[in-house]
């Protein structure tokens, strides 16, 4: 028999919890209805149901046993047997054990001493995952160390990798430009490739007149995950018309997500900046989104350079350390203040209680009289990665119109007495001026805008008085929220989906695959065999409008056959962005090519253009590579004709991948 259940009770019967299926003719099976246990009854027509539920007609075979059976309880062992024969062919490992009684009751004693078996061998398990968790941290770890060790030694033995510019756009001669407004600009722009690789950004910059209150920030972020992968802060002295080069202290690691660029700019009351935009309008969602508006389609003038991670170490001027890896909140999104900063809190000036509703968190509540004043200090407010500052008051008596109020953001470790105390000179402090609140409206919002570098942590002051003038206009105000947000404009999401494809620099015919270096990782020789092999890696590889950071290859020689060689390693750069269906062995999944599986029709089964465009551009590249890296391969004139030869002929295959 295979028994069945009704659709709508399929995940009930597979929710991992302990259950027992009872079969007909139990009697007062409601004894074992114990707290936790569920009771599932076979009926006479194989279908389980919940005990006492009403039946919901036939039911769907199952498709594998369910777990945590404890046990199957029947008056008479023998009426178990159909169901038995069909879980040992379902799950041989997990069959449940009969339990013979003639009622429920009678069940009791079997069922406890099975709820405790089963209790051991859960904690049993639950001991062994906590001990392989342990093993696999340890293992991370020990990996870890591994890394830091072969960087240190990468980096002190091998050349360091010189960028490559894969991409480009010249400044309009026009001088269209994004020119910053009321003393603020804010932008962002979609680079058109991935973070990984990433070794050096340029733009360009119209007009630099800055003094010292001026700041620019520049970050770079992946635009899947909104985390932060570069991230500089610039003093507007350091600022001058023309080309801005900004480098990585190392090339950005595997990370495959869209480069998305954001700019935000802080001037003082006479500097002037303007960063230059591209010659063209470009497709919609690839343009530089600027906060305000602007732009006319057009993207940002810049220069991509990409190099080897871990094979390129420098010291970058302005970098910003501490916001990497930074998870900020995604724009407009609300990052509420922990609990502790409100406990925290003090009270200089005005009649300022802590009020607690049931099990909410307590609120603080000022009462102001006409002409009164309250001052709350909050000390230690973090602010990485913020933009803007809010808050949120809610009248509970009296009009909104009465109130007015406003936010400072104080130093660090300042100390403030009383509202009189409040600076706007020292460094940097700012307020967001006095908000009113609305004649009829419950709430009164305020903000006040950071700047680009926002201090950690500073001293956040609000400021609340009654400007009313009646003796009996009287306020009570509810801090209601004080939370932080990002003000930049967000990537489109075109910037998402499909980048934009590169420009490539002039000097080189599209149709023409080039490589920036070559190098020979690995030769490989079997004595006294035909077996021999060259690992080959290409930096820097370009061909139309594609570009790699790296690519890597085996070819190999057995007999007269040449194979060519990929692999899915995390050692080795992504090849192919979907990888095709083939073999794997204990290093992983392998894809060896000969000139008979590419006239099967093996480029047919890549699933993008890209990835046909990869291996078009290895076959033609090979003969190049092969003749570089074979001199250091080997110095017998006969053996490098050889491994030239077996790249010819992979060469002379390329049109059946790329027909014509």
């Amino acid at each position: 028999m295979t028994p069945g259940v009704a659709p709508g009770r399929l995940a009930a019967l597979f929710d991992g919890g302990p259950k027992l299926v009872l079969l007909p003719g139990l009697a007062s099976p409601e004894a074992l209805a114990l707290p936790g246990l569920a009771l599932w009854c076979l009926a006479e027509d194989g279908v389980l149901q919940p005990l006492d539920a009403p039946a919901e007609g036939p039911g769907l075979p199952l498709p594998a046993a369910p777990g945590q059976v404890l046990g199957i309880v029947a008056p008479e062992a023998a009426d178990a047997a159909p169901l038995l024969a069909w879980w040992r062919e379902a799950a041989p490992g997990a069959v449940p054990p009969v339990i013979e009684a003639a009622s429920g009751a009678a069940a009791l004693p079997a069922l406890a001493a099975r709820a405790v078996a089963a209790l051991a061998a859960s904690a049993e398990e639950g001991m062994a995952a906590q001990q392989g968790l342990v093993a696999l941290r340890q293992e991370h770890e020990a990996l870890r160390v591994s890394q830091a060790a072969l960087r240190r030694a990468a980096a002190q033995v091998q050349p360091p990798a010189v960028p490559l510019l894969v991409a480009s756009a010249e400044p309009s001669a026009g001088g269209h430009a994004a020119a910053a407004r009321d003393g603020r600009l804010a932008l962002g722009q979609a680079l058109g490739v991935k973070l990984e690789g990433l070794a050096a950004i340029a733009l360009h910059l119209k007009e630099a007149l800055a003094g010292p209150e001026a700041m620019l920030r520049v970050r770079l972020h992946g635009a899947e995950s909104g985390r932060i992968a570069g991230a500089w802060v610039l003093p507007g002295r350091s600022l001058a018309a023309g080309w801005l080069t900004l480098d990585l202290p190392e090339p950005v690691g595997p990370l495959r997500e869209t480069a998305w660029l954001e700019v935000k700019a802080e001037l003082g009351a006479f500097d002037r900046l303007a960063l230059s935009l591209g010659a063209e309008p470009v497709a919609p969602g690839h343009a530089a989104a600027i906060a305000g508006g602007g732009g006319d389609g057009r993207a940002l003038a810049f220069g991509i350079w990409t190099a080897m991670p871990g094979r390129r170490l420098v010291q970058s001027p302005y970098w910003d350390g501490e916001a990497i890896g930074l998870p900020a909140p995604p724009t407009g999104a609300p990052a509420e203040l922990p609990q502790q900063v409100w406990n925290a809190a003090r009270i200089p000036e005005g009649r300022v209680e802590r009020v607690a509703i049931g099990s909410q968190p307590a609120r603080l509540v000022a009462s102001l009289v006409p002409g009164e004043q309250a001052l709350v200090v909050l000390p230690g407010v973090p602010l990485n990665g913020l933009d803007l500052l809010q808050a949120e008051l809610a009248v509970a008596l009296g009009d909104a119109a009465w109130l007015e109020a406003a936010l400072w953001l104080q130093p660090e470790g300042t100390t403030i007495g009383a509202a009189a105390e409040l600076s706007t000179t020292a460094p940097g402090a700012r307020w967001s001026g006095w908000h009113a609140g609305v004649f009829a409206d419950g709430t009164c919002r305020l903000a006040l805008a950071l700047p680009p570098d926002p201090p950690r942590r500073a001293v956040v002051a609000l400021v609340l008085r009654n400007a009313g003038t009646g003796p009996a206009e009287v306020l009570r105000v509810e801090i209601a929220r004080l939370f932080g947000t990002r003000a930049v404009q967000p990537p489109p999401e075109a910037a998402r989906r499909e980048p934009p494809p590169l420009r490539i620099l002039p000097g080189t015919l599209a149709e023409a695959p080039v490589a920036a270096a070559v190098r020979l990782l690995e030769r490989y020789l079997v004595p006294g065999g035909s077996y021999r092999h060259i690992d080959l890696l290409m930096e820097g590889v370009r061909a139309g409008g594609h570009a790699w950071p790296r690519l890597r290859c085996k070819l190999a020689v057995n007999g007269a056959v040449p194979v060519l060689e990929f692999r899915q390693r995390p050692d080795w750069p992504v090849v192919f962005e979907h990888w095709p269906q083939t073999p794997a062995d204990a290093a992983g999944p392998y894809l060896q090519l000969t000139e008979a599986v590419l006239a099967g029709g093996f480029a047919a089964t890549l699933a993008t253009d890209r990835d046909r465009a990869t291996l078009a551009t290895v076959l033609r590249l090979l003969p190049a590579v092969v003749a570089t890296a074979a001199r250091d391969a080997t110095t017998n004139p006969e053996e490098y004709e050889r491994w030239i030869a077996s790249a010819r002929q992979f060469a002379a295959a390329v049109t059946l991948v790329e027909p014509g």
